[in-house]
């Protein structure tokens, strides 16, 4: 039956033999739930089998290492080189099958980029030199002998794979890693049968196509190509599209067109939210002319509408989603149900590779990589009364996860609206797709249970009377107190009220500003200003080096960037700000120690935000059970907040736990 809204995204699709019930990938991505000698875990086969009940009609492994002494790329990494991992593999094969979706596995070696960790000397097609000190070698030149043996390997866990049931192999030849590293002539500078001239570049690929044909039979190949690496003397997509025929002759069935090189152009690889969605289809489109293979398309694709648009304009034979998939494991479903406003949107946020948490993870669903956690009974609040105070991400999220468990539930909140630091978050330009995040749980909280209170502080008096079971403290920061003459004045405002909407700064194109404060937020307000056409200096006691030097690692790429192009910007690092008087402030050089005053209309403080730690010690002062939510209890991210939400619900969940002795 054709869906009535996006019949080419719920159509069926043969791939090179294998019949996928509609065109929706689960994009391969690191977990790091691997065992440290490359084991499937039990968390793996809990994480990958809700993403196939989600409704996925192919879900591709992440990347597992075809030779672990040498090319490993993460302490979890999957691996399976020899018979040793097998069993494993059989397992999630199975789960995954059971669930309702066709899986492949993407075979991979890091190459140069292994992880020196557990690989002392990483090797690649040709040797690199320190840029400091050209007499070290930072990564080894692979000998002809060598290079056959990793063919071989990769050959070896392909009839591995096979034999563990997965239905089809992805060979990893995108950002960066050992198949990559060959084809670009940034990385492959030999001058014998691997390399030389284009021709020459591809024979390793090309090696490891055919070796991996021989060793699966009729099974799909897919080969993952970085179509354009984005840098100067880089592959780029028509480098790519005469490649990728040399491919489909050596076996190649099909084709996941991403994009860019680690760590040089991550940014290509994983986007920050600044970057335009579907920008990566037309390039997957070209791919696709060119070959008249079937081509998969990556990368920003979060509207269905938009998914729908690349497969019946012949852009792509199918989707495949990474990100999405952590944020909402029911994406497919909830499209296909027609229930598009109940899905969990990925805002690129970039919190899955931010290092916050050891494993895989999302910032808006705490659930990604806790799967194996037993769901929280349903009824555990049944006649009990909980408070959550503040109404940011971390509040939304802590009552209506109490409300669902049967709290009866109040919400309130100091400021005119809900939102909180989502909408400081979603204010400076190109981090708009935080709205999206908002706008979903002001949905979720209509259909909840739970009652909104608006311009409405709490404190330990009022709670007392209201005699609840429980609080739940989000009520987010206070400004950091600052001991600087003029600090008061008229013309001072506040990064963080700013960009909530909460002071007028009265500024209009043409007139100029001074933002005090060279972390991510004041570099952020700086580019909000510049955006309205206001003069802006900003103004860091750390170096230039050092701004913004806590943001997440590929946006803060981006952002330093585009401040550095910015002719309306002015940065002036190594500095403080000694007075602030009606015309501006004195700024003194921490370097020379020179004062000089810098006139402006207005002067923004961004010097940071502390934690708000007296209503958490009332609250506990008054026996009252009190669990503190996000920048409470430690500033920090979005994630943070709605972990912190989550992690207090298992707790009061624990409490009910029956202890059980094992049989053992």
């Amino acid at each position: 039956m054709t869906h009535p809204n996006f019949p080419h995204l719920f159509s069926p699709f043969d791939l090179a033999g294998v019949q996928l019930k509609n065109r929706l990938v689960m994009a391969p991505m690191s977990t790091g739930l691997a065992g440290e000698n490359g084991t499937v875990q039990p968390s793996h086969v809990a994480f990958y089998r809700e993403r196939a009940l989600g409704g996925f009609a192919l879900i591709v492994v992440e990347f597992t290492c075809v030779e672990a002494a040498t090319g490993r790329s993460e302490k979890h990494q999957l691996a399976l080189e020899s018979r040793a991992n097998l069993d494993g593999h059989k397992r999630l094969v199975d789960a995954i099958k059971g669930a309702g979706a066709k899986v492949f596995v993407q075979l991979q070696h890091g190459g140069r980029f292994a992880d020196k960790r557990f690989v002392a000397l990483p090797k690649g097609p040709s040797a690199v030199y320190s840029r400091k000190d050209a007499t070290k070698l930072v990564s080894g030149e692979y000998t002809s002998d060598d290079i056959n043996r990793l063919v071989d390997r990769f050959g070896t866990t392909a009839r591995l794979a096979a034999e563990a049931g997965y239905d089809g192999i992805e060979v990893h030849g995108a950002h960066g890693y050992l198949v990559a590293q060959f084809i670009s002539p940034l990385c492959n500078r030999r001058d014998d049968e691997w390399g030389g001239d284009a021709e020459r570049r591809m024979a390793f690929p090309i090696a490891v196509s055919k070796a991996v044909r021989a060793e699966i039979g009729q099974r799909p190949l897919v080969f993952r190509l970085s179509v354009d690496e984005f840098l100067p003397g880089g592959i780029t997509i028509d480098d790519t599209e005469v490649n990728a025929k040399m491919l489909v002759a050596a076996g190649t069935s099909a084709f996941h067109a991403s994009t860019g090189q680690g760590p040089a152009s991550f940014e290509r690889v994983m986007e920050p939210m600044s970057a335009p969605e579907g920008w990566r289809i037309p390039y997957a489109g070209r791919l696709r002319r060119a070959v008249q293979v079937p081509v998969i398309a990556v990368g920003q694709i979060r509207d269905p509408a938009m998914a729908e648009d690349a497969l019946a304009s012949g852009e792509a034979d199918l989707i495949a989603m990474g990100r999405p998939t952590l944020a909402d494991a029911q994406w497919a479903n909830k499209v296909r149900d027609g229930r598009i406003d109940d899905i969990r949107p990925c805002t690129s946020c970039n919190w899955c590779i931010s290092g916050a948490t050891e494993s895989v993870s999302c910032a808006e669903n705490p659930r990604t990589g806790n799967e194996l956690e037993a769901p929280v009974d349903a009824d555990i609040g049944e006649g009990k009364h909980a408070i959550v105070i503040g109404a940011g991400p971390g509040g939304m999220a802590s009552a209506l996860m109490l409300a669902e468990l049967g709290f009866k539930t109040d919400l309130y909140e100091a400021r005119d609206s809900l939102g909180g630091g989502l909408i400081a978050s979603a204010a400076p330009p190109g981090k708009d797709k935080f709205y999206w995040y908002l706008d979903y749980l002001l949905r979720r909280l209509e259909r909840s249970k739970v009652k909104v209170h608006l311009n409405a502080p709490l404190d330990a008096v009022a709670l007392a009377a209201i005699n609840p079971d429980l609080v739940f403290v989000a009520a987010g920061t206070r400004q950091r107190p600052m001991d600087l003459e003029g600090i008061d004045g008229a013309n001072v405002l506040d990064s963080y009220e700013v960009l909530m909407g909460q002071q007028d700064h009265g500024l209009t194109a043409g007139q100029s500003v001074i933002v005090y404060g060279g972390g991510e937020t004041g570099c952020e307000t700086a580019e909000y200003f510049a955006k309205l056409g206001i003069s802006v200096t900003l103004v860091s006691r750390s170096s230039e080096a050092d701004l913004a030097r806590a943001a997440e690692f590929v946006y803060r790429k981006m952002l330093i960037e585009r401040l550095a192009k910015n002719d309306q910007i002015t940065i002036v690092p190594n500095t403080h700000i000694v007075r602030i008087d009606e015309q501006g402030a004195e700024l003194m050089s921490q370097e020379t120690q020179l004062i000089r005053h810098v006139a402006v209309d207005r002067i923004v403080v961004a010097q940071g935000r502390d934690p708000d730690y007296a209503l958490v010690e009332d609250v506990l002062a008054a026996g009252v059970p009190c669990y503190t939510i996000g920048d409470s209890r430690k500033t920090g991210r979005i994630g943070n907040a709605v972990h912190d939400a989550y992690k207090a619900i298992r707790s009061i969940a624990a409490e009910r736990v029956v202890p059980r002795e094992l049989a053992c």
